[in-house]
């Protein structure tokens, strides 16, 4: 018997008053990925219970999304009926209060920046996202929260608010999580998305002591109001082509590090003021800042002129987050009854829009093995090895880009080429998961193993041949840039150089020249795009332009 009790933040009800009641899943966090996670196992009948954790909506907010997320999202609404996740693909689509707090992203801009001087036109980058798409930057609290409210809505039972764990672990015959209540709740498996403090990890060895992982940075991370959109800062006439940079995400690189920020009120109708800032470090290139958060951060900004006078009015209206080593890996992130996700298992730089989409990627990967399981009552751990598999794939491939990416950051002419290869891997791995969804479908019986081939690693599904091996070869020069074997300029020519050889590369994308650094993608480009897929494109990558498929393939090609 439920109690007819609302929370104080939403449509939130409290669990059954008999806390001794046994639920078939326990999901410790109330973070999006546990709301999602919840929602799909609530659709599909499994009795669940979400119980906030102490941390949650407590790290840096600066998420955004990228058209491969908003399919990821639409994979896992269509696959487990629930339409509401769709949305999260589509701005204009979400709840009010959603869009009033969160930004649109209407553009990936990227600044390089060089010590002691003016940002350098030439040294820039800005991808623009056709219009048919609607991108857009998460305001996590808010997100997270609403998350919630969809897995209420199919069933889910919710803890009230203030009420959190205090510990978690598991019993031969399932799992256990005190509240600070004083109750002791019941569930078959336990899935923790309640981050780096889990108890669960606490108990199966903690971290690791040197996160498995390349990447190394420091974050600083806060919300700001009055940061001066950088159109004001240089007239955007000083950059051919491109469009206001605040209306979408905006990259400031620089040798050893990059400030990432989102605006939540670029748009009609956004009233949430603040800007997420996330500044990332190479510790090695910038251990010498003060060890305060934002004396740190006045440092840096204060080398290069623009950004200072960017920050100049800026004030911090969150507590600044501060982590002399923010990568973190769990020596163990699944056993008998339980489940690590997300950055309970890991966690990595939030650069290039990866945190939310490798999020959704494991719910949907964790769902579909966890959903016949309870209704097999059978929780045996090999599935969900698999699954925990996936997750360390992801993170390596994700941990593979960072850290190519910093590297990269040193030298524009270097992050030029790097820039392309990672826009090419987000357009066609978009249109190949379409493809494997629309394929699942249609097929008899709904057929989803198109979409669960999970030991191919980073890239799960089928993309066109010559792709795998471009982002690889690519990778690889990076990274001997890295290791001081390269030079970044033969090293940017000769990934140029392969992005023009390439056959199944659209020539119309001009991905191969250094000088085509702004992207829109007009009425006429789009009928040029649709000629060359008929004429001259590969048979895998026609097979992309199906009827179904055929809009999404000319808008993505875009950016």
């Amino acid at each position: 018997m439920k109690i007819n009790r609302t929370a104080p933040d939403g449509d939130r009800a409290a669990p059954p008053a008999d806390f001794r009641e046994r639920y078939d899943v326990a999901v410790l966090g109330g973070t999006m990925a546990g709301g999602l996670l919840a929602a799909v196992l609530a659709r599909q009948g499994v009795r669940v219970l979400v119980v906030p954790g102490a941390e949650d909506r407590s790290e840096p907010s600066g998420e955004t999304t990228v058209p491969y997320t908003a399919e990821v999202f639409l994979l896992l609404a269509k696959r487990f009926d629930i339409p509401e996740i769709a949305a999260f693909g589509l701005f204009p689509d979400l709840p009010a209060d959603v869009r009033r707090d969160s930004g649109v992203k209407k553009s990936l801009g990227f600044l390089h920046h060089r010590v002691g001087q003016r940002q350098n036109p030439e040294e820039s980058i800005q991808f623009n996202v056709p219009g048919e798409h609607a991108e857009w930057h998460l305001e996590r609290r808010t997100v997270d929260a609403y998350t919630l409210r969809i897995a209420h809505r199919y069933g889910a039972a919710i803890l009230p608010h203030g009420v959190h764990a205090t510990d978690a672990w598991t019993e031969e015959d399932g799992a256990r999580i005190e509240t600070t209540d004083g109750h002791v709740w019941k569930a078959r498996y336990l899935v923790d998305v309640s981050g780096p403090g889990s108890f669960l990890v606490a108990r199966n060895g903690g971290d690791d002591p040197e996160p498995r992982l390349s990447l190394r940075s420091r974050v600083i991370a806060t919300h700001m109001t009055g940061v001066i959109p950088f159109e004001d800062v240089r007239p955007v006439t000083e950059y051919p082509k491109a469009t206001a940079w605040s209306e979408g995400t905006v990259h400031h690189l620089f040798d050893g590090g990059w400030i990432q920020l989102v605006r939540f009120d670029n748009h009609p109708g956004g009233a949430n003021p603040a800007t997420g800032v996330t500044l990332s470090l190479d510790p090695d290139r910038w251990g010498h800042l003060p060890d305060d958060p934002e004396k740190a951060f006045r440092t840096v900004v204060e080398q290069f002129p623009d950004l200072d006078k960017q920050f100049a009015s800026a004030t911090a209206v969150r507590p600044w987050t501060n982590a002399p080593l923010w990568q973190r890996t769990a020596a163990r992130t699944y056993g008998d009854r339980w489940f690590a996700l997300e950055r309970t298992a890991s966690r990595n730089d939030l650069f290039l829009s990866r945190d939310v989409t490798m999020a959704t990627e494991v719910v949907h990967a964790l769902a579909g093995v966890l959903v016949p399981a309870v209704r097999r009552d059978d929780f045996s751990v090999a599935p969900f090895a698999k699954v925990a598999a996936f997750q360390d794939e992801l993170a390596a491939f994700n941990d593979r880009w960072l850290a190519c990416a910093r590297t990269a950051a040193r030298d524009f002419q270097l992050y030029n080429a790097f820039s392309r290869v990672w826009l090419l891997w987000q357009i066609l791995a978009d249109l190949s998961l379409k493809r494997a969804r629309l394929d699942c479908e249609s097929s008899a019986g709904r057929d989803w193993s198109a979409v669960e081939r999970f030991e191919l690693g980073g890239i799960w599904f089928h993309v066109p041949e010559g792709l795998r091996g471009v982002i690889d070869r690519s990778l690889r020069t990076i990274e001997r840039v890295g290791s001081g074997d390269l030079r970044p300029s033969p090293a940017a020519e000769s990934i140029f150089a392969e992005l023009r050889r390439e056959k199944f590369i659209p020539p119309l994308y001009a991905f191969g020249d250094p000088d085509a650094r702004v992207y829109h993608f007009t009425i006429p480009k789009r009928l040029k795009m649709l000629w060359w897929v008929k004429t001259a494109a590969p048979a895998d990558f026609r097979r992309l332009l199906t009827r179904d498929n055929v809009t999404s393939v000319t808008s993505a090609s875009s950016r």
